[in-house]
């Protein structure tokens, strides 16, 4: 998870700009990765939705993505779970659900934010999401273009909104979503062929997974 940029980073220098962040080729390749693998993760879903329904066919998953609004389409998935699911099934779909949520929210962030960088320490990235940007911006823009500014720090409204990701943050990030993508793609193994001896053990090792557990039980 990223920090945030006050109090830790208050000292450090930064710049916010569309280019900057083709400066830190490192950063790019980190933020492309994350959003690329959340492709898979979605698509895991989709093939859960019609395991569930007992129909995998080409039209019960274009129902799926019709419903486009991942708010809409949990909403689908949650509905069939709890019907065709029971005891450690939808316990662990519950805990994956939960973390599938956690993850999305920081993809978000990454595929809808502006970026800056530190010019003194190039494993620091800035990030501010757009919305914040955005008030900032005309809050403040117009108010130094006309002269009429009379705050102690213009880029105060940015501070406050501004998040520090270091290399090490997207690097875990990255894993924790080839795990949530690998651990949809064994659950949905163990719900299409409960009777195979290698789909249940897959599926034991799913759900005894200490984050699974800790999810479960936090979830009750």
């Amino acid at each position: 998870m990223p920090q945030p940029f006050l109090p830790t980073f208050k000292d450090k220098n930064y710049i916010v700009g569309f280019e900057c962040i083709n400066e830190r080729p490192k950063f790019e390749g980190a933020i492309g990765r994350c959003i690329a693998i959340w492709a898979y993760v979605d698509n895991g879903l989709g093939g859960l939705f019609g395991i569930l329904l007992k129909n995998e066919s080409a039209a019960a998953h274009s129902v799926f993505l019709v419903l486009r609004r991942w708010s809409n389409q949990r909403q689908a998935l949650d509905a069939t779970a709890n019907t065709m699911l029971s005891g450690d099934t939808i316990a662990t779909y519950k805990a994956l659900m939960d973390e599938y949520g956690s993850l999305e929210s920081q993809r978000n962030d990454l595929a809808h934010s502006c970026f800056g960088i530190c010019p003194e320490d190039d494993d620091l990235l800035f990030m501010i999401k757009v919305e914040h940007h955005v008030v900032w911006q005309a809050d403040i823009l117009p108010k130094l273009d006309a002269g009429t500014y009379s705050g102690s720090d213009p880029h105060q409204g940015l501070k406050e909104n501004m998040y520090v990701y270091r290399m090490a943050d997207l690097e875990r990030l990255y894993s924790q979503m080839k795990q949530l993508r690998w651990d949809i793609v064994n659950f949905n193994a163990y719900l299409r062929h409960p009777e195979r001896s290698e789909c249940v053990a897959l599926f034991q090792q799913l759900f005894s997974e200490p984050r699974i557990q800790q999810r479960i039980a936090a979830l009750k």
